[in-house]
């Protein structure tokens, strides 16, 4: 998420205490790696879109409410509102929904590494788009991690549950990500974080209501046979993920180190293989773990070797 709600201004509060930092670092880690677990657990109880709806439409229905009292205190144009709209499909209906759908055809663990790309379309991105030259390191890390993807592609392609479908889709949600990231600081969005967050969300939510009505998803969904495992994740994705994890994410990012905030991207598909061995049985197999280290030691490379503006990469919700 390009915009989220603004923490407050307690910039002493995390430059004296070490200890918070580290909690919230080990949160952002642990969180963006259950992510993935939950886009499997959701997601194979409910179509990937439905549980992309729920998210997204529940989170901005509770936020509304703030959202409408800040708005009252602040001058939001017409555009804004656009532009924040705009922000919101691409970032949560091409990406997010993407990769909880993704997820839904590939392992949860192989789906986290695939969704850890973002860094490096980043920078193809920027350097296609902008006409920013990437650096040796740069070069490097692109390299070396679009090679970990395909080696984790091809350890995991003859084992259960993987496919190429899902794994073009996460692949694709990752691109949308880094596009969307480059793209939303050029937009003018409402100056409000908390009204332009809102924003996104309502206006993802709405686009995927439309989107599963008239795909008759709803229709043919058996919310009466969703187990509470699943309304679980779903819950945890609207709370811990969407409301709570751009709190910390913002504080990090704003108070500590923008590169220190992004290290989720190698460090979170770590946690989710891990979870994903422990909770859902998937095989931990030596291939796996030598293509997704080396696939994440070039997203390393391509958030280590960067300064604090171009290390930014946003907030994966």
């Amino acid at each position: 998420m390009s915009v989220p709600w603004r923490a407050g201004g307690a910039a002493g509060v995390w430059s004296n205490s070490r200890r918070l930092i580290v909690l919230a670092v080990a949160y952002q880690w642990f969180y963006n790696g259950a992510n993935y677990l939950a886009f499997k657990i959701a997601g194979d109880a409910l179509h990937p879109l439905i549980v992309a709806t729920i998210r997204f439409a529940v989170a901005g229905l509770l936020l509304l409410p703030f959202a409408i009292a800040r708005r009252k205190r602040a001058s939001v144009t017409p555009r804004q509102i656009v532009n924040a709209a705009i922000v919101g499909i691409i970032l949560l209906v091409a990406s997010q929904a993407l990769a909880i759908w993704g997820t839904h055809f590939l392992p949860a663990g192989v789906a986290s590494v695939f969704g850890s790309a973002a860094p490096l379309f980043l920078a193809l991105f920027a350097w296609a788009i902008y006409g920013r030259p990437l650096t040796r390191r740069q070069l490097a890390g692109v390299v070396i991690g679009f090679v970990g993807l395909a080696l984790i592609g091809w350890s995991s392609a003859t084992n259960a549950g993987f496919s190429l479908v899902g794994a073009g889709l996460t692949l694709t949600a990752s691109a949308c990500w880094a596009l969307g990231s480059l793209l939303a600081p050029r937009l003018k969005q409402p100056d409000d974080s908390l009204v332009a967050l809102t924003t996104q969300l309502l206006a993802a939510g709405f686009l995927l209501a439309l989107i599963v009505t008239a795909a008759g998803l709803a229709g043919k969904a058996r919310f009466d046979h969703v187990p509470l495992s699943a309304w679980g994740a779903i819950g945890f994705l609207i709370v811990a993920s969407t409301l709570i994890g751009y709190a910390v994410f913002l504080a990090l990012n704003s108070h500590v180190s923008s590169t220190l905030a992004n290290t989720f991207n190698y460090a979170a598909p770590v946690i989710s293989i891990l979870l994903a061995a422990l909770l859902l049985h998937e095989p931990l197999t030596t291939a796996k773990i030598a293509a997704a280290t080396i696939t994440l030691a070039g997203v390393a490379l391509m958030i280590g070797g960067s300064d604090g503006k171009r290390a930014h990469v946003t907030e994966r919700t």
